[in-house]
């Protein structure tokens, strides 16, 4: 009875070894559905796409002109094409994390996010959503994070939203809560930021701002104002 029982016990283990081969097999598949890259992108085409696409939300905005890549913007321009090329060796970061373009205000920085965003949903067939701070505050409030726990998004101006919202008499910490949720589900987040590392950690604190980073790779675009 006991080698019997011995046999049913080794029996149970290889059931539960194959299941965690298969558990972990199907999480390859879905991290390689998460992170696309074009290998095959020439930077010639690129920085055309990347210009047109930040012309089109300049003429929205109700600006005239081409967007132009030149040095204050070139190095992290740069950096986005050793991203979505999947350029480890190149790009200063991990290409499996999302991007945090931070900087002085009116350094462009939403323009040439929300261009590279565009480039990257025509090529790799990934559509960001696109909200400010204190809007993705309002929406998880209302809706719950699990619609937005999941999906690319684009979060503009990151830190400008309060810290600390009402829900029903409950102070709850929105942005916060998505953002774990996000993490834990290896979503994609592009984000802007006139932050710097000292200041999030005053506003959230040294393990948010950890988490943050370990969602993120923080890209820094310099310069002055491009507003007239």
């Amino acid at each position: 009875m006991l080698k019997n029982l011995k046999t049913n016990t080794m029996q149970a283990i290889t059931d539960v070894l194959k299941l965690i081969q298969e558990d972990h097999a199907k999480a390859v598949i879905e991290r390689g559905a998460r992170r696309l890259i074009r290998p095959d992108l020439k930077y010639e085409d690129y920085a055309k796409m990347l210009s047109w696409e930040c012309s089109i939300r300049l003429l929205k905005r109700g600006d005239i002109g081409i967007f132009d890549i030149d040095e204050s913007n070139h190095e992290v321009i740069d950096q986005l094409f050793f991203y979505i090329t999947g350029d480890q060796q190149r790009f200063k970061g991990d290409i499996d994390k999302g991007i945090l373009l931070y900087g002085p205000i009116g350094t462009g920085k939403t323009i040439l996010l929300r261009g590279f965003a565009g480039v990257y949903a025509k090529l790799l067939d990934r559509m960001f959503e696109y909200y400010s701070a204190f809007d993705v505050n309002r929406l998880v409030v209302r809706d719950g994070i699990e619609k937005y726990a999941k999906r690319p998004l684009l979060i503009d101006d990151l830190g400008k939203e309060q810290e600390i919202v009402k829900d029903y008499g409950t102070d709850v910490r929105p942005i916060l809560e998505l953002f774990a949720a996000r993490y834990d589900n290896g979503a994609i987040t592009f984000a802007t930021t006139n932050y710097s590392n000292e200041t999030f950690i005053k506003k959230y604190g040294q393990q948010t701002v950890d988490r943050f980073l370990e969602t993120f790779n923080p890209l820094h675009l310099p310069g002055i104002s491009r507003r007239s």
